[in-house]
C-alpha cells in the first residue's frame, strides 16, 4: 500500500476499519476543541470592553486573545477537516494547549495581568477544557497510532 509522503504511516494502516474508528474519534476530539475554541474567540471579540472590565486586563489585550483564540479555532477545524489526519498537526495542536496552559499559570504566578479576583478565577478555569482536550487528543492519537 503506498502512502503519501506528507502522511504518516500508522501500524492501524494495515486495517482499515480500526484505522477508521481511531481517526473518527481523533477527528470528534479536534472538532469539539475547535468549535469551543472558536466559540470563546467570538465572545472575547464581541464583548471585549465587559469582560476587560470584569476580568481585569484591557479591553485590546481580551480582544487581542479572542482573535487568536478564534484563528487557533480554524485552524484546529482545518486539522479535523484534513483527508488523513497528520501526526505532526495533532502534536501541533497539542503544543498549542500545553502552551496555553505554561502562558496562563505564567501570568498568575508572575502577575503579569491586572487581574480581579473574577479574572483570576476565570484564568484557572479556563486551564481546565484546554488540559482536557490537550490530554483527550494525545490519548486519541497513541490510540491511532498504536492501531
Amino acid at each position: 500500500m503506498s502512502h503519501p509522503p506528507s502522511s504518516v504511516r500508522f501500524p492501524s494502516d494495515d486495517h482499515p476499519a480500526g484505522r477508521r474508528g481511531a481517526e473518527d474519534g481523533l477527528r470528534r476530539t479536534l472538532a469539539l476543541d475547535a468549535a469551543g475554541m472558536a466559540v470563546v474567540g467570538v465572545c472575547y471579540l464581541a464583548a471585549a470592553g465587559p469582560l476587560g472590565r470584569l476580568l481585569g486586563p484591557s479591553t485590546a489585550l481580551v480582544a487581542a486573545v479572542g482573535a487568536v483564540m478564534l484563528a487557533l479555532g480554524v485552524g484546529i477545524a482545518v486539522v479535523a477537516r484534513l483527508a488523513r489526519i497528520s501526526a505532526g498537526a495533532v502534536r501541533t495542536v497539542i503544543g498549542c494547549g500545553v502552551s496555553w496552559i505554561l502562558l496562563s499559570l505564567a501570568a498568575l504566578a508572575f502577575g503579569w495581568l491586572d487581574l480581579t479576583t473574577g479574572g483570576v478565577v476565570w484564568t484557572w478555569l479556563q486551564i481546565v477544557p484546554v488540559a482536557v482536550f490537550a490530554s483527550w487528543q494525545t490519548l486519541e492519537l497513541r490510540t491511532l497510532r498504536s492501531g
